[in-house]
């Protein structure tokens, strides 16, 4: 079975044989649907839908402000086409048993790109963590036991009014430590819970605290887009106050739920894509509220699709309220003065992901003129879990010392 769940589905040669049986998918729906007319109309179904997602994604209203990779429209234009195919076609339960593969395929194209799931096991993890409510939390009196040993709490904490925080406690919590605070921001599209589904957070703080006597730092995953598809460009805007929710009302959350660290210098905010930015735009513009901050594919600047569409949609067209909470500009405002001294960072790209390893080199170089102690890093991969998950792992014990814990 282990063998079966370690099974890669992600790299190279899982690629290969996920859209070759693709195009056999493709072919397939062809010959089931023989006649030309029925044909045609299956092709312009797929035509029409899918130039209206390329359009709605890419173009207007460009809802996530990282570009979608090719392979991904591929993928699911073969599924569009399997699923028109069984509107238009007289033989459905051929084309049915054609289509349900392609669709399930599609769904793993998409994934050899974003790496969400990187073996068949991924799919259905071993638990780590034992999950919770809040009231459940609160009426543990010792720390939670998996195949006998102790393990970390997975806590979920209503956090008005946004969604739940989703908080992994270590065991040495229950122990009497105070430990110090990571919140991880997840990118657009995505969810409070997404570093820990697809991040794989809860395994990395388990052997992290398997290590260090049931120590590791408490991990909380936060709503940074208050949706799974928006995109509030982490500021105090016309839709929400997403910069002062998490700089000022989050840890006051988990400061009034958990004993923590209570020194915020040594807390950490991070995240992956629009959450790296968001992370960057915290430190810049609440330094007092993390100590340090990790950027893992982060984007130049706040961005919902364009600079000019950003500053006319979120600043009512004011280039100058743009400026004035945008981390870079920030950082070269700061340059010379010390400003962000005590502050430290990790910068950290997939070396096949062009936005970041321009951006975030020169975002580092920004940072460090400005007095912060940061690092550039470049990983195997692209914009994907791929990076994002080796970064957390290879940058834990940063954190970890950060705030305290040798």
């Amino acid at each position: 079975m282990e063998a079966i769940r370690s099974i890669p589905v992600v790299g190279h040669d899982a690629a290969v044989v996920i859209f070759a049986l693709l195009g056999l998918a493709a072919f397939a729906v062809l010959a089931l649907l023989g006649l030309r007319r029925r044909t045609l109309w299956a092709v312009l179904a797929t035509v029409v839908v899918m130039g209206a997602v390329v359009l709605a994604l890419s173009v207007w209203p460009k809802p996530f402000p990282d570009g979608i990779p090719a392979p991904v429209y591929a993928s699911w234009a073969v599924g569009v086409f399997a699923l028109a195919a069984l509107i238009f076609g007289r033989r459905r339960v051929l084309l049915a048993c054609v289509a349900v593969p392609a669709v399930l395929l599609a769904y793993l194209g998409t994934n050899t790109q974003y790496q969400q799931y990187p073996t068949v096991g991924a799919f259905h993890p071993v638990p780590v963590t034992v999950n919770m409510t809040l009231e459940q939390f609160q009426k543990t009196t010792s720390a939670p036991q998996l195949h006998g040993r102790e393990v970390g709490a997975l806590v979920t904490v209503p956090a008005a009014p946004f969604r739940d925080l989703v908080a992994y406690i270590p065991p040495a919590y229950w122990h009497g430590a105070n430990l110090p605070v990571l919140m991880l921001l997840s990118g657009s599209p995505g969810s409070p819970a997404g570093w820990f589904s697809d991040g794989q957070a809860a395994q990395a703080a388990d052997d992290f605290q398997q290590d260090h006597d049931g120590k590791a730092p408490i991990i909380v995953g936060a709503d940074g887009t208050g949706s799974t598809t928006g995109n509030p460009a982490c500021i105090d805007g016309p839709d929400a106050q997403m910069q002062t929710y998490l700089a000022h009302d989050v840890p006051e959350v988990v400061k009034q739920t958990f004993r923590v660290e209570p020194d915020q210098s040594k807390w950490t905010v991070g995240g992956l894509s629009y959450g790296g930015t968001c992370a960057l735009q915290i430190v810049t513009n609440n330094p007092q509220s993390f100590g340090s901050f990790l950027d893992f594919s982060g984007e130049p600047e706040p961005s919902v699709g364009s600079h000019q569409k950003t500053v006319n949609q979120l600043f009512g067209g004011d280039e100058g309220a743009f400026r004035a909470v945008n981390p870079s500009t920030l950082l070269i405002r700061a340059t010379g003065t010390q400003k962000y001294a005590g502050i430290h960072g990790r910068f950290v790209a997939g070396e096949n992901d062009p936005m970041s390893r321009t951006a975030l080199p020169h975002l580092n170089r920004l940072a460090r003129a400005a007095g912060m102690d940061t690092t550039y890093t470049a990983l195997p991969g692209g914009h994907s879990y791929q990076v994002w998950r080796v970064a957390l792992r290879e940058n834990l014990d940063f954190v970890a010392q950060r705030g305290g814990i040798r």
